[in-house]
């Protein structure tokens, strides 16, 4: 994934990921041994990661406590992979071929300020990057082919969405315009897209055009067909795409329609037959039928056919373009693993459900899609989190206070107010001054026993010491008491459902480091 990257900002990138998976410190001997590199290198990659990219990550270091990446700061990974996008020279490199293709290895190495062998270098780290995506480098002159067209669209598709994101427009041609005609087409064609699906349906219409009037079109087959339905709809706007490319060195070639027919609209085309489309619809509407079944949550009719509609398009893209998808960063990633972490039962049942799609062959539901499946039936399903956080275990809370009985009351309403239905809140009824061990055994009947003062006859570690009156440290304590009850809940759970439940889910989701060894070499 990382293949093209300097051995120092891949270091550098692992130990950010590493971090991110933490929201406390971790010990410096623990993040050089996973690194596999001396203090002095760590401290100089903190360095400079706060210099560089510090807009959008700030990593702290203590001698004493260790090193933490801080939590304001956690969500901006995908910033950080768009700068190294702009400064990796190989990177540089590919994106400038979908602008200038057919130049000779003169006008790259003067392009790119680099010596004719790191040139060469480069290129042949490019060539083995592009061959796992199904992408042919052609050297003479340098250009980026494939057997299908399209794979090097939807290539260029990713690589803009990773590289440029939500916010940024990396094309001369007006963005607003561009979206505008986007969300009309979607619309005549029934096809609901958000905010994130509408910017990368206009990269690839986009990279479409501009491959078109570079003459690297569709095959001739294809043009000698007859125009279908969906041809002619996007053939009535002509005159707005023509305006679009009013100004821009970017015209329509003849049928240009087919091209964006076939590209940006591929979830109607590269089916096998009828009979594949029925199957497939029939087989995802299973899938979601045993989750609402599992949740016991209905999934509302304008839901299901949102989801639908795109695990339908995924299948088919991947249809045609079984490849490698991520570049760079999946940032759908750490979205499955928070939900993993959170419900662990529901994302198990998702990954196993998903398996019954295609037994034979469930690479693209689990290898290739799953994240984007979890992000997909989390945002979609209405009111899903809510249902899920109904399922979780009520974790069953006893407050003993050496104030009296009245003090431990307060506490009890002060938590319900905080926590509502999560908590099973009862009060020690007898006077703590008068207790003996045997009367201290009710304790044990309990997940959680909080007390504002250490109780010699109960010391077991799901005690939880409080001041008084609750401070905002002790609900920080007490959340993690209840995500670890919840947690222990949900695994005996799937362990009583199967020990491979529980196999296949860590596996499936278990963070993908590289062994140490590597990371510094």
């Amino acid at each position: 994934m990382k293949a093209l990257l300097s051995t120092a900002i891949y270091r550098k990138i692992t130990l950010l990921e590493f971090l991110d998976n933490f929201s406390t410190w971790c010990p410096t001997k623990d993040v050089t041994s996973f690194l596999n590199c001396s203090a002095k290198t760590l401290l100089s990659d903190i360095d400079y990661i706060n210099e560089f990219w510090g807009e959008y990550v700030y990593v702290e270091y203590s001698k004493f406590q260790g090193v933490r990446l801080n939590n304001l700061a956690s969500n901006k990974m995908a910033n950080v992979y768009s700068t190294i996008f702009q400064e990796c020279d190989e990177f540089q490199f590919i994106e400038k071929l979908l602008h200038t293709p057919n130049e000779d290895a003169d006008y790259w190495i003067n392009e790119l300020f680099m010596s004719e062998a790191s040139f060469y270098r480069m290129v042949n780290a490019v060539e083995a990057f592009l061959e796992k995506r199904g992408l042919v480098l052609e050297r003479g002159p340098f250009r980026i082919t494939a057997p299908d067209e399209r794979w090097v669209r939807f290539f260029y598709q990713q690589y803009y969405t990773e590289a440029y994101g939500i916010n940024d427009w990396p094309f001369d041609i007006d963005q607003r315009g561009t979206f505008c005609y986007v969300m009309r087409a979607s619309t005549d064609f029934d096809v609901s897209l958000d905010d994130r699906e509408i910017q990368n349906a206009s990269f690839l219409l986009m990279v479409t055009l501009i491959r078109m009037n570079q003459g690297f079109t569709l095959s001739d087959q294809l043009y000698q067909e007859s125009d279908d339905t969906i041809d002619k709809v996007i053939e009535y706007s002509e005159e707005i795409v023509a305006d679009l490319l009013d100004g821009s060195p970017y015209s329509l070639p003849r049928k240009w329609y087919k091209e964006v027919a076939r590209t940006v609209f591929h979830e109607f085309y590269s089916w096998d037959n009828e009979q594949q489309v029925i199957r497939i619809h029939k087989k995802v509407n299973n899938f979601l039928d045993k989750l609402t079944r599992a949740v016991e949550f209905p999934l509302l009719e304008e839901d299901r056919n949102k989801i639908t509609q795109q695990m339908m398009s995924w299948y088919v893209q991947y249809n045609f373009y079984p490849f490698k998808r991520i570049i760079l960063y999946d940032k759908q990633r750490k979205f499955a693993h928070e939900v993993h972490h959170m419900y662990p039962v529901f994302s198990t049942l998702v990954t196993l459900y998903l398996e019954d799609i295609d037994k034979r062959n469930p690479t693209l539901w689990i290898n290739v899609r799953l994240y984007d499946i979890m992000a997909l039936l989390m945002k979609e399903w209405t009111q899903l989190p809510i249902q899920l956080e109904k399922m979780r275990k009520q974790v069953s809370v006893i407050l003993v206070s050496n104030l009296g009985k009245k003090h431990a009351e307060m506490m009890r309403d002060f938590l319900y107010a905080q926590y509502g239905d999560k908590l099973k809140l009862d009060v020690f009824e007898s006077t703590v001054l008068f207790s003996g061990p045997e009367d201290f055994e009710i304790l044990n009947d309990y997940d959680l026993v909080i007390s504002n003062n250490p109780i010699d006859s109960y010391q077991k570690d799901n005690c939880l010491i409080v001041n008084n009156f609750i401070s905002a440290s002790d609900c920080d304590t007490l959340e993690d008491y209840i995500s670890q009850i919840q947690q222990k809940s949900s695994l005996d759970f799937i362990r009583d459902i199967g020990y491979s439940y529980l196999r296949r889910a860590k596996q499936i989701y278990s963070y993908p480091y590289m062994p140490a060894q590597k990371v510094s070499n």
